[in-house]
């Protein structure tokens, strides 16, 4: 009824750990700003405005900005278009009455008239982009939108962040300890939160953080989960170190507390006859704990079960 079971237990070495307060961050692999280079108007894409949480792709057209000239400088460069145009026009009047001539035509003459046409069908080119080809912000990456408060009609600045785009399947774990002996040890480790995902041990910032080493760890094994790790999340993180540690590897779910708010296991002495045994512990993952004093090996300790036990009086 109360879904009891047992196991034999033994001592055995497992590698030592350290439970690890973190933080999760954008991983700088899958991270993107987008920010305008000039100053302008915000224009939508077709689409329309592209709201927070919308997946995007690498290379899609997530907005436009468009320069706006004060009156003197729009009409300066307007001016200087319209030349370039009838310049356009008048070279390519004397290119063509060149050709016409064919043989009677210099080469050298009509060389330098085509060479003239180039040059100023490159200023054309780059006089039209700044008074009339707005300036498109695009995906650098594919991932989740966060836009910056992007709104049709907003005047924003060069370098305004409008957009951010983070990739739903990379993460970055940032940890702080204050025991730089560790630093050595570390290799691999697991969340609380998400006991199937694997991080991968880093390194470590060279400078100190308010008195504490920074450790940082990125997801070994990109899964789906690794969008439910939300940005500035805090987790707790167990870090396997290179060291050995004896004792009894039990379940979470073996450790109770008794009356006195001590830590207890259950252990089975015959046919539903448990007692109960105080001991000394520490977690080595989300789900697993060491059994450091008050346990010997042979016992026959409640595995699962174990809170409704406790209950039972």
């Amino acid at each position: 009824l109360l879904g009891i079971k047992t196991q034999f237990v033994t001592k055995q070495s497992v590698k030592g750990n350290i439970t690890l307060a973190g933080v999760v961050h954008a991983h700088p692999e899958g991270q993107a700003i987008v920010q305008p280079s000039s100053d302008g108007r915000f224009e939508a894409p077709d689409s329309g405005v592209l709201a927070t949480g919308e997946k995007v792709s690498a290379g899609q057209i997530l907005g436009y900005v468009r320069y706006k000239d004060t009156a003197f400088e729009l009409a300066s460069q307007t001016n200087q278009l319209l030349t370039v145009r009838s310049q356009i026009v008048q070279v390519k009047r004397d290119v063509k009455r060149l050709r016409d001539l064919g043989e009677l035509a210099s080469k050298q003459a009509l060389e330098q008239l085509e060479t003239s046409l180039k040059i100023l069908v490159q200023q054309e080119d780059i006089l039209q982009q700044g008074l009339e080809k707005p300036e498109s912000l695009i995906a650098p990456i594919s991932g989740i939108l966060i836009n910056h408060q992007a709104r049709r009609g907003r005047w924003v600045e060069a370098g305004t962040t409008l957009f951010e785009v983070v990739a739903s399947n990379l993460r970055h774990i940032e940890a702080l300890t204050n025991d730089s002996s560790i630093l050595t040890q570390l290799n691999t480790a697991k969340i609380k939160e998400f006991p199937e995902l694997d991080l991968q041990y880093q390194g470590y910032a060279p400078q100190l953080n308010a008195g504490m080493v920074t450790v940082h760890f990125a997801l070994e094994i990109h899964t789906g989960s690794a969008s439910l790790l939300l940005i500035d999340q805090p987790v707790t993180v167990f870090a396997e170190l290179e060291n050995t540690l004896e004792g009894i590897l039990l379940p979470s779910d073996a450790i109770v507390i008794n009356s006195a708010n001590l830590p207890i296991v259950w252990i089975k002495v015959s046919a539903e006859r448990f007692l109960p045994q105080i001991v000394q512990y520490r977690k080595i993952s989300p789900n697993k704990v060491l059994i450091t004093q008050g346990l010997g090996g042979d016992n026959r300790v409640v595995t699962a079960g174990t809170s409704l036990l406790n209950q039972v009086r």
